[in-house]
């Protein structure tokens, strides 16, 4: 290979991330990484107090992290305590027409998430954070696209708030820098799993709105980086620092409006790993709390949300490609053992993502705005460029 060539560059490239990414990689770096999904990242004494790693040495490595770009802390919310309901699409497109399919979901205004999906739908897969009160009105749009044709098939599904659980390392072999994956213990572990179903996708029981327009700025900025320090979010929101910290201490934290923090730190280098979406239907509420409190930690889930009123899953893997045919076995074997009903999965291509914050910029007097004739104009004239 022409060591000049673009394409050597972008290997070599792709090699000194892995080995960067395997030295990130200690026991060290693990112990404030699990610490610091717990605590959160305004919490530093009480990571090193937890850790019995001295501050000083907690915010170096906090800081090198964040420079090396493996790491990005970022505040997870409670959807429904601002109103919002959380929606999960999988959508095909008409051959041809996946750009249409991608103007009409952003067109909704409120998605959060969108990646390109490959499998039993080519298409795009979205997560929604919807106004409560306007709930028909996404399931009627959705109706519509696909009667217009910009949408060939599809499913949707309204969904609890999404959990990304805590990094784990109680799967790394640290003197052999390697992952480990113990399947049949995995199962195991489900088999003989709590049956109470976790706190974090139960589902709702309200969508008051417990939050304004400031606080919404605020949490919008902490879902960016939930790093940046009272100053910096004043500065950014225009109040003072003292009316953050108010803010911070007697409304997003008193009222729950941040779930949990999550960080960007992944378990392998993404380059040698692939990426699913699975839609789980597990046999009844048991066997799926079963699952979840077996699964949480552990190091290919990157998150999963319930389906509302459902005994199903949406579970994100990131997975070694190795691996990929263990994975499938494994739950096999659950519907084997009588837990699993049947699964579905869709491959995810990580480029193509798009992520943005809540969509505060619809808020106003404390209620969110959705017009809905509107969107229908709009969406009928996307529809035009599939004839």
């Amino acid at each position: 290979m022409d060591r000049k060539s673009p394409m050597f560059k972008r290997w070599k490239h792709f090699q000194e991330w892995i080995v960067k990414h395997q030295k990130s990689i200690d026991p060290i770096n693990a112990k404030i990484l699990e610490a610091l999904q717990f605590y959160g990242p305004l919490n530093i004494k009480k990571i090193a107090e937890s850790t019995g790693i001295p501050d000083t040495t907690v915010r170096f490595r906090i800081k090198k992290l964040t420079r090396q770009k493996l790491l990005l802390v970022a505040a997870h919310l409670n959807f429904a305590k601002l109103g919002l309901a959380r929606g999960f699409l999988i959508a095909e497109a008409p051959l041809g027409h996946h750009r249409l399919l991608l103007e009409a979901i952003k067109q909704s205004d409120y998605w959060n998430y969108i990646a390109r999906c490959y499998g039993k739908f080519d298409g795009y897969i979205a997560y929604f954070a919807f106004p409560a009160e306007y709930r028909k009105y996404l399931e009627k749009y959705l109706e519509e696209a696909a009667k217009l044709g910009i949408i060939s098939k599809y499913l949707f599904f309204w969904i609890t708030n999404t959990y990304f659980p805590h990094i784990s390392f109680e799967w790394y072999d640290f003197e052999k820098r390697q992952w480990k994956f113990c399947w049949n213990r995995w199962i195991n572990e489900i088999l003989n799993a709590p049956e109470k179903m976790p706190e974090v996708i139960r589902e709702p029981e309200s969508y008051d709105v417990l939050a304004d327009k400031k606080d919404l700025l605020i949490l919008k900025e902490l879902q960016k980086d939930a790093m940046q320090d009272f100053r910096k979010l004043a500065k950014i929101i225009g109040i003072t620092p003292q009316s953050v910290h108010y803010r911070w201490r007697n409304h997003i934290l008193k009222r729950n409006l941040i779930m949990h923090f999550t960080t960007a730190f992944k378990p392998y280098p993404f380059i040698i790993t692939d990426y699913y979406i699975f839609i789980i239907d597990f046999v009844n509420h048991i066997a799926l709390a079963k699952f979840c409190n077996a699964s949480a930690r552990k190091p290919f889930i990157l998150s999963y949300c319930k389906v509302i009123r459902e005994s199903s899953l949406i579970v994100a893997v990131q997975i070694p490609k190795v691996e990929f045919t263990n994975l499938i076995e494994a739950l096999s074997n659950l519907h084997k053992k009588n837990l699993v009903k049947n699964f579905v999965y869709v491959s995810i291509d990580l480029l193509s993502h798009e992520r943005q914050t809540i969509s505060y910029e619809f808020f106003e007097n404390k209620r969110w705005k959705f017009n809905y004739e509107e969107k229908m104009r709009q969406l009928k004239r996307i529809a035009h460029h599939t004839s």
